[in-house]
């Protein structure tokens, strides 16, 4: 089997979504020539054997089990094991919309680009859960809704210009499997929202992103989750974030150098150092001698961002 896409899904404990998952995929057309990995990341409820199940009758399904280590590792696994040239990582807990999906599956067989982006709608399990402000985030607002090919950069500056954001989310595209090997564009293990930090590397790497303006993916909000903050890990949110922002800085100061986008995506970072800074109160973590204020100060573009590090001296000693 030489597929043009594999899917990657790592899982962990998700026996209620799994189903529905792979359901979803297997009802879209041309899925049968599209290689699906599941990883098992030590699940101990029933998602391995329901894994194991959907392996035995279909024949693109394959099932690797491991120790936990969580989802990059996961992901970097699925990525080793894949042989077709797209990757696409998918949530074991959300879907897609087959209609849609089916256009991806007939792009990548044609496709060179780097990256195969698309929009995403939410799913939200109960009314009680927190509800994003924005809710046309995951659907790249900024950019025009047609059919376009951009350089990554150029998609990052189109975004920031016009909406002063960008969508930091792994399933969110299809990656040509080459591109990713050959600029080492690995999850890095231990973390979450890991996707924050190897989002824009992809993105700035990337010589040719597809946009195709489907909502092809459903992100279902849900208890547990990451965008749930009341059941979220905050102390793990907390030491992962404080790693992804900084060493962020460095890296664009590096690759960007001398490029109008530097500008840009660093006032983006400082809006979301900064936020995250409030909203965990990191300074209760230990980690008040590690924020550099100054950078903040020197990054805010915005006068409300500028208040908010100003504010910082109050908390932040």
């Amino acid at each position: 089997m030489n597929p043009s896409l594999s899917i990657v899904i790592p899982f962990y404990n998700v026996e209620q979504y799994l189903n529905e998952c792979l359901d979803a995929l297997l009802e879209t057309e041309g899925i049968d020539q599209t290689e699906i990995i599941l990883i098992d990341d030590g699940a101990t409820d029933k998602s391995s054997q329901i894994a194991d199940k959907y392996s035995e009758e279909h024949s693109n399904i394959t099932v690797f089990h491991k120790e936990n280590e969580g989802p990059s590792a996961s992901r970097n696994k699925g990525l080793h094991e894949a042989h077709g040239d797209y990757v696409f990582y998918c949530d074991a807990d959300d879907m897609v919309v087959p209609e849609f999906f089916a256009k991806i599956i007939a792009h990548t067989k044609t496709s060179s680009d780097d990256i195969i982006l698309w929009d995403a709608e939410l799913k939200y399990e109960t009314v009680n859960l927190l509800m994003p402000k924005d809710r046309g985030y995951f659907a790249h607002e900024g950019l025009e809704k047609i059919e376009t090919t951009y350089t990554g950069k150029e998609l990052l500056e189109t975004q920031l210009r016009k909406t002063g954001d960008f969508v930091a989310t792994v399933w969110l595209a299809a990656y040509r499997r080459q591109f990713l090997i050959d600029n080492k564009l690995y999850f890095e293990k231990g973390l979450i929202h890991e996707d924050e930090l190897l989002l824009p590397k992809i993105y700035i790497a990337a010589k040719s992103v597809h946009y195709l303006p489907e909502k092809v993916y459903i992100y279902r909000i849900r208890e547990g989750s990451i965008m749930n903050p009341g059941t979220s890990d905050r102390k793990r949110s907390v030491d992962s974030l404080m790693h992804i922002y900084p060493s962020l800085y460095d890296y664009y100061d590096e690759v960007l150098a001398g490029e109008p986008l530097l500008e840009l995506i660093e006032g983006n970072l400082t809006k979301r150092y900064v936020r995250m800074i409030y909203k965990y109160r990191v300074w209760r973590y230990g980690y008040s001698s590690q924020i550099d204020k100054k950078r903040l100060m020197r990054t805010a573009r915005k006068l409300s961002h500028k208040i908010l590090v100003l504010g910082l001296n109050l908390f932040v000693r």
